[in-house]
């Protein structure tokens, strides 16, 4: 039998069935490849599928910056910082601006001047008369300028002697005010004013004070005193977090704090409770509901917070959800395609126009019952907004955004309850900044003695900037009082520093 051969594409030939079973059984073998072949194309669709969307999320989370997820400023890249939209201009020239507050020269009185010089007019005038001075000078000009530093030294010298009697040996012995160590009161409160409210780690301080003023103790000495002004300060840090507690609002947040031991680096979290004047910080080891429910511990006001899951140990009824942080997670929503991007631009924009209305009502620009109706036809259409896309199963992470905004919503508009609630956690926000910058140039705490020291130096010093205290005076009586053996007294006046809630 002849055989039939066949030319492929490539010039070469591949012999034929002679015959029809041999057709059929070729035939069924194809099939079953196809099948087989059809099997692995819907296996393949669906990992191309698996695929685009894991690309989908990596892009989106390369793309998270503080504009539009819970990311702090702080961490954004170079390129991410270049890319933040500026302020519009004003239009007004550079300088001061008509009603700003007037800054003028500083001006001491007479009294606690140190020096005083005169400088007379000529004896006679030109034209040969004489001259009647003025009662009071014609210019008055002050020059103020820094002393040479030179610290003091106090030598107590301890005496002994012999009975003459007896000849039992007998010695003196230190007044209880007299310090164990070599830091007197105003070098510790100096020291730790340096750390907490200016910054600087103990190596830069070391050095300052071997430039400044010529002493040099160790880094095991300046260690020490920090820890000794820690233990003094554990009143006035619970008085701060007293008065913070009392207040009918209050904002919480929490940042990253680090921590080194032999083991390793061990991330802790630094919390703060924030209430007008009251700026209560606590170092934890956890993020989760157990630190924040320390934290509130006592506290029954309304409490403004962001959207972190922690925050759930509170009563919902009592909560504000900062608003700004919901547009920025929204705005992640509105940077994706189709539906779900439409869906997210509305939403910011409904939620800004919240704030404007918010801005107009406290500003004269609307009257109640106006301010009332519009931020109902805003909540109503937010609302519609996240229901519909609670529905959809298209886009899985804006459904679980939407369902997730459903279940925090009575939490969105506290602030239409309690008029005096902010719709922001600035306020929490600019608390924690300080210390955020702090981190960045010392190096981390080694001992749970390094974190009290760190979550009462800061609530002290923050807290006296907003009552509008000296720090270094009220951190040198507590440690005057410290070095003395005495209970410390010193507290900071939280009287009418707290807001009442209207």
């Amino acid at each position: 039998m002849s055989k039939h051969l066949a030319v492929r594409r490539d010039g070469s030939t591949v012999e034929l069935p002679a015959t029809l079973p041999e057709a059929h059984k070729v035939i069924l073998s194809l099939l079953d490849i196809i099948d087989d072949l059809r099997a692995e194309i819907v296996t393949l669709k669906a990992e191309v599928t698996a695929l685009k969307e894991e690309v989908a999320d990596l892009k989106e989370q390369l793309n998270q910056h503080s504009g539009n997820s819970s990311k702090p400023p702080s961490q954004d890249s170079p390129g991410q910082r270049d890319k933040r939209p500026g302020k519009p201009p004003t239009g007004n020239k550079k300088g001061a601006q008509p009603g700003h507050r007037k800054q003028s020269r500083m001006m001491v009185d007479e009294t606690a001047v140190d020096g005083m010089k005169h400088y007379y007019p000529e004896g006679q005038c030109v034209c040969g008369g004489a001259i009647a001075l003025e009662a009071e000078p014609h210019l008055r000009h002050q020059v103020f300028d820094l002393p040479e530093v030179k610290y003091t030294v106090t030598e107590h010298r301890v005496h002994a002697g012999c009975c003459i009697r007896c000849g039992k040996s007998c010695q003196g012995g230190l007044p209880d005010d007299v310090p164990t160590g070599q830091m007197g009161p105003g070098l510790i409160a100096w020291i730790g004013l340096l750390n907490g409210g200016h910054r600087l780690s103990t190596r830069a301080m070391q050095a300052l004070l071997v430039e400044q003023w010529g002493l040099r103790f160790s880094l095991g000495a300046i260690s020490e005193c920090q820890h000794k002004l820690a233990d003094w300060l554990k009143a006035p840090h619970g008085d701060i977090g007293a008065a913070a507690k009392a207040a009918p609002v209050a904002h919480a947040d929490e940042t990253t704090h680090y921590r080194y031991t032999a083991q390793g680096l061990e991330r802790h979290w630094l919390w703060t409770l924030t209430a007008g004047a009251a700026v209560y910080f606590s170092a934890h080891f956890s993020r989760g509901k157990r630190a924040a429910g320390s934290l509130l511990e006592g506290f029954d006001g309304v409490l403004v917070t962001d959207r972190l899951g922690s925050y759930g140990c509170y009563p919902q009824e009592r909560r504000q959800v900062c608003l700004a942080h919901v547009i920025r997670n929204l705005t992640a929503m509105s940077q994706r395609k189709g539906e779900s991007g439409r869906l997210g631009k509305r939403l910011v924009r409904l939620l800004r126009l919240v704030f404007r209305v918010e801005h107009g009502w406290r500003k004269g620009r609307y009257d109640d019952t106006r301010y009332r109706h519009r931020l109902d036809q805003l909540q109503n259409a937010f609302h519609r907004g996240i229901e519909q896309g609670a529905g959809w199963t298209s886009c899985k992470k804006t459904m679980n955004q939407c369902r997730q905004l459903l279940r925090d919503e009575p939490m969105l508009w506290t602030f239409r309850r309690y008029p005096d609630v902010p719709l922001t956690n600035n306020a929490a926000e600019r608390a924690v900044r300080p210390y955020v910058i702090w981190r960045k140039t010392s190096f981390f705490s080694q001992s749970a003695r390094g974190d009290r020291f760190r979550e009462r130096i800061l609530s002290v010093i923050e807290s006296s900037k907003r009552l509008g205290v000296m720090a270094y005076a009220f951190l040198r009586k507590v440690c005057e009082q410290g070095i003395q053996n005495q209970p410390v007294t010193a507290r900071l006046p939280f009287q009418n520093a707290i807001p009442a809630l209207s």
